[in-house]
């Protein structure tokens, strides 16, 4: 299919030669689209790209769920809710799944052995895997979504708690399963408030991450974006520290709780 080979190209030139992590984000529509197909074939085939673009680098994408069932979570066997291409990937020989009910990661690569016992205290935390990103200065691609639609932003919205009123810690504790072992878990995570509720859009956040260099290209007219961790940090968090609610829609409704 001419769209995954142009696909290939791209990736290897965004890429090229640099060794840190891989995180990609995605969607596998504009690709159905472009093809005129959809299914698994076209998701196999779509993700082998990917893999190979990575070659012998580490590739994470999400595999993130909805939480515990019953104060249980299965991560062998509970499908991610980032997309196909990503539960595709879950399923992929030498792929492991990070510990998190929430913010799983699938993994593949070198990177394995540092981030598969990460068990945070906090979600976006530090011993994180968004901590762990960070510390890598990882790479971002995100495959025919929004540049915005990266969860390695919450980690400016962690490391900036003590202004983000529209979110509040929520402790959660089960069991979670992997490789058939049972593993007791506690994990925080940094909830939007719903009284009132919090009504983001992260789209306001593309123009500093272009600006800091962010690359976008487009594979007959799907877009395909590359940035790092350290450029998400640089440009959205003193932006955030300046204003905590710039990516609230509804920001005069918290502003009002503070008077």
């Amino acid at each position: 299919m001419n769209v995954l080979n142009d696909l290939s190209n791209c990736l290897q030139e965004l890429l090229k030669d640099d060794d840190r992590p891989i995180v990609v984000f995605s969607s596998a529509w504009p690709f159905f689209r472009a093809t005129g197909y959809s299914g698994d074939q076209v998701v196999e085939e779509l993700l082998q790209v990917i893999i190979d673009a990575a070659a012998d680098r580490s590739l994470l994408m999400p595999a993130f769920s909805n939480g515990y069932n019953s104060n249980k979570f299965n991560l062998d066997a509970e499908p991610s809710t980032a997309g196909v291409l990503s539960n595709a990937f879950r399923q992929r020989h030498g792929v492991i799944r990070t510990l998190s009910a929430f913010f799983s990661f699938s993994v593949k690569g070198p990177a394995i052995p540092e981030v598969y016992d990460l068990m945070p205290q906090d979600a976006w935390g530090d011993d994180s895997i968004y901590h762990w990103m960070e510390l890598k200065n990882a790479r971002f691609i995100m495959l025919g979504v929004d540049p915005s639609h990266c969860s390695f932003i919450h980690r400016v919205e962690w490391l900036l708690s003590d202004l983000i009123t529209y979110r509040y810690l929520k402790t959660f504790e089960g069991i979670l399963c992997r490789n058939s072992i049972n593993i007791q878990c506690q994990e925080r995570v940094f909830v939007r408030s719903l009284m009132p509720e919090a009504i983001n859009d992260f789209r306001v956040l593309n123009e500093p991450l272009k600006n800091s260099g962010m690359i976008t290209s487009f594979v007959q007219g799907i877009p395909v974006s590359l940035y790092d961790a350290n450029q998400v940090l640089s440009s959205i968090l003193p932006l955030m520290q300046e204003d905590p609610f710039i990516t609230v829609m509804n920001k005069n409704d918290f502003k009002r709780l503070k008077k």
